[in-house]
């Protein structure tokens, strides 16, 4: 049965027509993965099923009584509000719902007979209702949620936070608001890679229906189970997830390449037929003109061709790049990295990763010199000349031209060794004669990190500096970069939250664990994570076993200590409340049990065993235990009354 339903939608833009004669069914079950080009429509779509705005045509319909949650790549959240208060905000009629069971539960104690039995089915009936807002555990989850997506001030008000941080805080509300249906417009921007797979994890276990747009190819390969491309102003559909696109697409492109092949050629010959001398004209069958006019108009959208970008190589590179020993970076109390060696060499591309705020930024102004250390040194080749993109996109200017940004006002550009013109050069990265006279300032975020990788393309270092440069770009741009980078002959540094970017570039990755510690790992991405998150996992056991004898302490002196106070009685439901909680708790450590037993046989890391699933069992033993942890609070106090 379908939950949401669009047929024969239209949608433009200024003067520009971004899809038509579109339609798109979710049914139960169904995670569904939107993807496209930069400026090809994909959050104009979701906007439209999200019925937050209307389609130039067609219509949109939406099953009776299903809650759609949508998340917006810049969310509108009220400045003067805390944090906690707009992700508790998010479950809409939750204080109603308790309201009502407050007034059932005062009407059953004088009620009788049948009007008892109303009360109990009516008591029923609101407890559904709350279970699906969210259950009398909401705090807990509030806090859990916000804990796993990096929120470090539940208290802090939204008007002083980052762009990251309130994107942060509205999927905080759309998840613990567990509505029918989510929406989600690149959920994984500024989220890092941790935090990435716990989310992956979440939609897993939840098994909600969605719809996402996203340039997360792990995400796409995990979570979807069909991908609808958006492109040349109609959608494609792809069962799979994103290694069953590529390979279907590829079937795809291939099929219409031959058809427009056979289509020419036919048009060739009715071109020189109809084009034979004027008697001849007369006597021309009307079918055949007709023919002729059918395979002119048959000629397919010119859609822009991938991305073949190449790296110049700057000047050669030396045996010594950037070595830093010792080095040290603090905010006022705060220590971002401590007593860090490090040693670029020739040909290596390192990647950097770790939670937000935890100086990837900072380290790499320590490495182009651009920042001192508070402590240690800081040496480069003599040979060594940077070229890179920063994070904030600050060397676009925004009132400029696309043109004037990238050749200023030359009309020639040098790619390498090579002249290029500015028209043929920017038309490689997808922008027309209009768009490259448009101000940087009317562009997309993809667009504007198009514009930054031309002038990457220009400057001819040979030791790159990325901070985040896959933000925003579209899967065909990823791909271009990522192979441009591998067979670049000089150094790399990149900061990126990209998993699938950094297993295919990286030939190291540094973590940087947001207390001063850092590692270096030599391997891919997957692996450290799945080794960090085991490491994280002893230490909230130890924490845990702590915990617990703690509290065996307690109760013990508890039992030595004069006779409490009697304890307030409980009401029915927190009664049937804490029965299911006595139950939740024995399935937790039993899950647990079984999980640990899992990640103890021999047999998960032999060879030939998939190399992902220990990572998987660490985050479900993960989210078992913080499940776990929050219902033994819980029952701590019902039981204490």
């Amino acid at each position: 049965m379908s939950l949401i339903r669009l047929e024969g939608a239209a949608k433009g833009f200024n003067d520009r027509q971004l899809f038509s004669d579109v339609s798109f069914e979710l049914g139960e079950g169904e995670r569904v993965g939107l993807v496209g080009r930069n400026g090809a429509g994909k959050s104009s779509l979701l906007r439209i099923l999200a019925g937050v705005d209307p389609p130039d045509e067609g219509a949109l319909t939406v099953k009776r009584g299903v809650r759609v949650g949508f998340l917006e790549q810049e969310p509108h959240l009220d400045p003067a509000a805390p944090a906690r208060e707009i992700v508790r905000g998010g479950i809409a009629g939750r204080e109603e719902t308790l309201a009502d069971i407050a007034r059932v539960h005062a009407a059953l104690e004088t009620a009788e007979g049948e009007a008892m039995e109303r009360q109990l089915a009516r008591l029923e009936a609101l407890e559904r209702d709350l279970e699906a807002r969210g259950g009398h555990d909401v705090e807990h989850r509030i806090e859990a949620t916000l804990d796993a997506l990096d929120v470090l001030d539940p208290g802090a008000l939204c008007g002083t936070m980052s762009g990251g941080e309130s994107r942060r805080v509205a999927l905080a509300r759309l998840l613990v608001a567990r509505p029918d249906v989510l929406l989600l417009d690149e959920p994984t921007n500024h989220l890092d890679a941790f935090v990435t797979d716990w989310l992956e994890d979440w939609f897993l276990e939840t098994r909600a229906p969605l719809v996402l747009v996203t340039h997360d190819r792990y995400l796409l390969e995990r979570v979807v189970d069909r991908i609808v491309e958006v492109d040349a102003g109609t959608t494609f559909e792809y069962e799979g997830g994103y290694s069953d696109f590529l390979e279907a697409r590829a079937l795809r492109l291939e099929a219409e390449a031959k058809a427009e092949a056979g289509r020419l050629a036919l048009l060739r010959r009715e071109t020189a037929w109809i084009r034979r001398g004027p008697p001849a004209r007369t006597t021309k069958s009307k079918a055949r003109i007709q023919r002729y006019d059918n395979l002119v108009a048959a000629a397919p959208e010119v859609a822009p061709e991938d991305l073949d970008v190449l790296i110049p190589p700057g000047p050669r590179l030396g045996a010594r790049v950037v070595e830093l020993e010792g080095v040290s970076k603090r905010y006022g109390d705060r220590t971002l990295f401590a007593d860090l060696d490090l040693e670029l060499e020739p040909g290596m591309r390192l990647g950097v990763i770790g939670p937000n705020g935890a100086g990837k930024s900072t380290l790499m102004r320590v490495i182009s010199g651009e920042l001192e250390p508070d402590s240690g040194t800081r040496s480069a080749g003599e040979t060594v000349r940077f070229m890179g993109i920063d994070q904030g996109r600050t060397a676009l200017d925004l009132e400029q031209s696309v043109a004037t940004n990238v050749a200023g006002k030359q009309d020639i550009v040098r790619v390498g060794r090579t002249d290029v013109r500015v028209e043929s050069f920017l038309a490689k990265f997808g922008f027309d004669a209009r768009m490259r006279q448009n101000p940087v300032k009317t562009l997309s975020g993809g667009e504007r990190a198009r514009v930054m990788l031309a002038k990457l393309l220009l400057e001819g270092g040979n030791l790159v500096l990325l901070d985040e440069p896959t933000n925003d770009l579209d899967l065909s741009t990823l791909r271009a970069l990522e192979e441009a980078l591998m067979v670049f002959p000089g150094a790399a540094v990149v900061v990126t939250h990209d998993r699938w970017f950094l297993d295919r570039v990286a030939t190291h990755v540094l973590y940087l664990d947001g207390r001063g510690g850092a590692q270096l790992h030599h391997g891919d991405v997957s692996a450290l994570i799945a080794r960090i998150a085991a490491e994280r996992e002893e230490t909230r056991l130890a924490e845990t076993r702590e915990k617990r004898r703690g509290a065996a302490a307690a109760a013990a002196a508890a039992e030595a200590a004069p006779e409490a106070p009697k304890k307030r009685r409980l009401s029915p439901w927190e009664e049937r409340e804490l029965a299911e909680l006595e139950e939740a708790i024995a399935s937790d450590e039993a899950r647990i049990e079984e999980i640990d037993a899992r990640l103890g046989s021999p047999e998960l890391y032999a060879p030939g065993a998939d190399p992902k699933e220990p990572a998987r069992l660490q985050a479900d033993r993960e989210a078992a235990q913080t499940a776990l942890d929050a219902r033994y609070e819980r029952w701590t106090e019902l039981a204490d009354g």
